[in-house]
Parts: structure tokens; C-alpha cells; sequence
């Protein structure tokens, strides 16, 4: 009986020890002011883990950039890897091939597609057709027609700025507007077009417009690689008797 009892407890603390074995272990993942729980059943499987994250998060910044010309996030350049006891173990963890493991993963998330260009170009192009690079509903309505745009080159300089000409084709003096445009480089890029997000760019006049008249306009934008402007509008258009007009989205 003595025996069987002894098997049995052994086989107990066989199965115990198993099974504590499996059991995963709380890490944490920092990554500037960011911190994300892990788990893993070892220091090496959460380290892998956390550099997949941090690969995530250089691919997401990048992608912005790429995207909107900037990014609202700030550039990953570490993280680090705690244990359950917030104690940093990110760089005393060593195991075979870890170099090659690094590299894979950084190429199979690099590989990916840009994710944040694919879903702007959807919504754009769900609004205004396939190809659009703009999104400019409503356009047809302004009461102001952009009918000319193109550089100007400063003089004495190799800064490039941005001339507009345009009519009041309403029925009501305008007495201020505010314009858009979009350009790109000789490589069919957005190119500096003197706004936060590459390629676009915005200006303002407040001169007294009257219905029927033309006007023109130059903008200091500074830009260094312009070569051709797609498209430049009025978004908003302000009139003597106090009511506006904006473009619709």
C-alpha cells in the first residue's frame, strides 16, 4: 500500500512540475512613455515578442511618414523588456540564433504592405472614383474657381513658391478665402509644398473680391523639389454680408 501511495504522490509531483513548467510568465514591453503587458513561457519567447512589437511600431511610424508626409507618432528608436518584477532583462537575455530570428522577423513586417496608405487611398477613392489623389466633394459648388496654378521661382533663390489665379463666380462680394493645393516632384512624389503633410499645402487673401472679377495671388512656400501643381482650390470662402461657404468632405 506503502508503495502504491509513494507511485502515486511521485506521479503527482511529476504532473505538478510539468505543469508549472508550462505556466507562462508575466513580462512588460516599454517602448517610450508605452508599456504593454507579455506573456511567455520564457525570457527568449518574450523577448522575441517585444522585438516583434518594436519592429510594429518602427513599420506604423514609417508607413505615416510615407503616407501623410509626417508622423503624429514619435520615431521608436529602443524598448525594453522587463520581467514580472519590473526589473529590466532586455539586454541580458541570450539564446542560439538570435541575430537570424531578428532579422526574420523584421523582414516578414517590413514585407508587409503599407496598411495606412491602403485604407487612405480606399476611403478617397469610395468618395471620388478610382486613381483620386484628391478629396475635394462639393468642389463644383465654390464660389470661387481656382483657374490657373503653378510654381514661381523666387529670384536670387532655388526656393520655389506658388502663384494662384481665380474668379468670384457668385453673386456676392467675397472678402476672404482660404485655398488648398496639391503638388509633386520631378519622380511623381508629393513634393514641399509648404504644409505639415507632404505634398499639400495652404494659403489665405482677404483682399475685397467682387462677383464676376478675377484676382491674383503668390504664396511663400519654400519649396525645394516642386515641379508641378494637380490641383489648388478654395475650401472656405467668407462674404461681405457675414455668411460663408465651406467644402464639403
Amino acid at each position: 500500500m506503502k508503495k502504491h501511495t509513494f507511485i502515486f504522490l511521485t506521479i503527482c509531483l511529476i504532473f505538478i512540475f510539468l505543469t508549472s513548467c508550462q505556466t507562462k510568465k508575466k513580462y512588460y514591453y516599454h517602448e517610450g512613455v508605452k508599456e504593454e503587458p507579455i506573456e511567455a513561457y520564457s525570457d527568449s519567447s518574450a523577448y522575441l515578442e517585444a522585438y516583434e512589437k518594436f519592429v510594429i511600431s518602427k513599420k506604423v511610424y514609417k508607413d505615416m511618414k510615407n503616407t501623410y508626409g509626417e508622423s503624429l507618432l514619435s520615431a521608436p528608436v529602443s524598448f525594453e523588456l522587463l520581467n514580472d518584477k519590473h526589473e529590466e532583462i532586455t539586454y541580458k537575455i541570450s539564446f542560439s540564433n538570435k541575430d537570424i530570428l531578428e532579422k526574420n522577423i523584421t523582414k516578414s513586417i517590413n514585407d508587409l504592405p503599407n496598411s495606412i496608405e491602403e485604407s487612405a487611398n480606399k476611403i478617397r477613392e469610395e468618395r471620388h472614383g478610382v486613381g483620386a489623389k484628391y478629396d475635394t466633394g462639393g468642389l463644383y459648388l465654390a464660389p470661387v474657381k481656382v483657374f490657373s496654378a503653378k510654381f514661381v521661382t523666387k529670384e536670387y533663390s532655388n526656393y520655389k513658391d506658388i502663384s494662384l489665379r481665380y474668379k468670384n463666380v457668385s453673386k456676392k462680394n467675397v472678402t476672404a478665402i482660404r485655398f488648398k493645393w496639391y503638388g509633386e516632384n520631378a519622380f511623381n512624389e508629393p513634393a514641399d509644398m509648404g504644409g505639415i503633410i507632404q505634398g499639400w499645402g495652404n494659403g489665405f487673401t482677404d483682399d475685397l473680391l467682387k462677383p464676376g472679377a478675377n484676382d491674383y495671388g503668390e504664396w511663400s512656400i519654400l519649396s525645394k523639389d516642386g515641379k508641378k501643381v494637380l490641383i489648388a482650390y478654395p475650401y472656405e470662402v467668407a462674404f461681405a454680408d457675414g455668411t460663408k461657404w465651406i467644402l464639403s468632405q
